[in-house]
């Protein structure tokens, strides 16, 4: 398989700047002035991401899941300087409290990091657990985002309640008690809450969903019904609807159809599609539950073949914003990521690796993978953006702003950055 990675291991910098990225790297400079802010007037970078429309100050954000499932790490990831972050996945359900989708219900905590070889032979880490959604009640649910949008106005970090709604199979219909229930629910907390973000509600497929080996033409009916179904109960104007795209167990140019039939059928409802959720292994155990999810360089090796194959269909038109998710284990990988499009990342597994990874040795895990993934002088964002200003010509005088990398496949020919 050829490398379908565009920026080299070792940055193109000159020795001024690669001693002043290695000088923060070493120690933390910017807590007094802000971390955007240093980066800004230090490199004239500009590392502002988005979540479709909607600004954040950098691009990284956390994934839904074990780690955005209680109000302390929520408040952590917001002093801790992390661009947004989605809170775990909760199952949808009607006013009875009966859901359709009760098996995704896991109490299953416990998760292991291990390194992980890709087929290709590259080293990188996973997470497994059991666990799939929420397992407390809906109404801790609504307390969790009630408390998490307090923490937002103090902090201005944007967080996103995340739904699996009900996915039927081909011979059923679509619970739409589920969704007209779990949505009012959620838009009735934010409004409530009285926030000045967006009513924001992002779509888990699941990656536990290549599980149930549906058809590609039930998965495509999820793909074009599922946002209709939500933009259909939600009272606001002001909203965002994402949709987290998972790895099905097809070829490649069936994942690309799945965002297409988003392009194609769902622009005007949403805001974001999140690209793409874990992979699945049908034959590896973990604590006797027989296939798992997992992650590594096949996850962003994939992803990353996927994206390319779409924007180079999609380079005369206007798609829905990306936000990756998939290994972003480093600012270069995010920038990878960003040449295909997208405008923010989510992590999960990078929080959790072994603290030898990290150059800060206090603080939380936040804290430390954010400034790896911000000022490593190999791989770090800042490292990577410089790098990129270079290739391109651009000057050092200018500002070069992170948003400006997904227009790049419009202007260039991607390749040629290797």
């Amino acid at each position: 398989m050829d490398n379908v990675y565009l920026l080299n291991h070792e940055p193109n910098i000159n020795p001024s700047l690669k001693e002043q990225i290695s000088s923060d790297y070493e120690q933390i400079k910017y807590e007094n002035l802000g971390l955007e802010k240093y980066i800004l007037e230090k490199y004239n970078l500009d590392v502002s991401g988005k979540y479709g429309s909607l600004v954040i100050k950098n691009p990284f954000g956390k994934a839904s899941g074990q780690l955005s499932s209680n109000i302390s790490q929520i408040k952590t990831d917001a002093v801790d300087g992390l661009g947004f972050a989605v809170i775990k996945t909760v199952i949808s359900q009607d006013e009875n409290s009966e859901s359709s989708m009760e098996d995704w219900k896991v109490k299953a905590p416990k998760m292991i990091v291990e390194e992980i070889v890709s087929e290709r032979g590259e080293k990188g880490y996973t997470v497994t657990w059991k666990g799939r959604g929420w397992d407390k009640s809906f109404e801790d649910y609504l307390e969790l985002v009630t408390k998490s949008f307090d923490i937002y106005k103090e902090t201005q970090m944007p967080i996103i309640p995340s739904v699996q709604y009900h996915l039927p199979n081909s011979e059923e219909d679509f619970r739409e008690s589920e969704y007209r229930f779990t949505t009012k629910s959620l838009e009735r907390v934010w409004r409530e809450s009285s926030v000045d973000l967006p009513f924001i509600v992002e779509q888990d497929f699941s990656a536990t969903l290549s599980g149930l080996k549906n058809t590609k033409e039930e998965i495509l009916r999820w793909s074009r019904e599922v946002p209709r179904l939500i933009d259909k109960h939600i009272a606001t104007d002001n909203k965002i609807i994402g949709v987290k795209l998972f790895n099905p167990l097809f070829d490649d140019d069936f994942q690309v159809d799945m965002v297409r039939a988003l392009n194609d059928n769902a622009s005007d409802t949403v805001g974001t599609i999140t690209c793409f959720n874990r992979l699945f292994d049908f034959n590896k155990e973990f604590e006797g539950k027989k296939g798992i999810a997992y992650g590594g360089y096949d996850l962003s090796d994939r992803n990353l073949r996927v994206l390319t194959k779409f924007i180079d269909e999609y380079k005369e038109k206007t798609f829905i914003p990306i936000s990756a998710t998939g290994n972003i284990n480093s600012g270069r990988m995010m920038v990878e990521y960003a040449l295909r499009g997208a405008t923010s990342g989510q992590i999960h597994t990078f929080f959790q690796i072994p603290s030898e990874n990290f150059r800060l040795k206090e603080g939380s895990r936040t804290k430390k993978a954010l400034h790896e993934l911000m000022f490593n002088p190999i791989n770090g964002l800042v490292a990577t953006m410089v790098s990129l200003r270079n290739i391109l010509g651009i000057k050092e005088d200018n500002v070069f702003r992170f948003l400006d990398i997904p227009e790049l496949h419009k202007k260039i020919q991607l390749d040629k950055l290797k």
